[in-house]
């Protein structure tokens, strides 16, 4: 009985550090905290950046969240991770993310 309640706990404790493993560099977790504008305001220019890097027609975004929000409400800050793939390779574009008062945020590259 005591075997098989430490293969349990041991199994519960290795199954969060195989859970990121799949996470790019630096990700701490899949997806992004942006709404859907500000998403299409910031894909706009990773698309842009990923053509200026010799890709013109980018095919898929996956976003990765890199740091939770830091600040109040109204002047947080967060950094994602967004990887494109796109003519054959993948582009790896870091962006900060930082709120303007309440319903209002920018993004800059990294």
């Amino acid at each position: 009985m005591k075997r098989i309640l430490l293969a349990g706990l041991c199994l519960c404790c290795a199954v969060p550090a195989f859970a990121n493993s799949g996470l790019p560099e630096g990700a701490i977790q899949e997806g992004t905290l942006s709404n859907q504008q500000l998403i299409h305001d910031a894909m706009l220019g990773v698309a842009a950046d990923v053509a200026t890097q010799g890709c013109d027609s980018p095919e898929n975004f996956m976003p990765y969240v890199m740091a939770m929000p830091e600040g109040q409400v109204g002047s947080r800050y967060w950094r994602e991770l967004w990887v494109v793939q796109g003519c054959g390779k993948t582009f790896p574009v870091k962006i900060r993310f930082s709120e303007k008062g309440v319903g209002a945020a920018n993004w800059v590259i990294e």
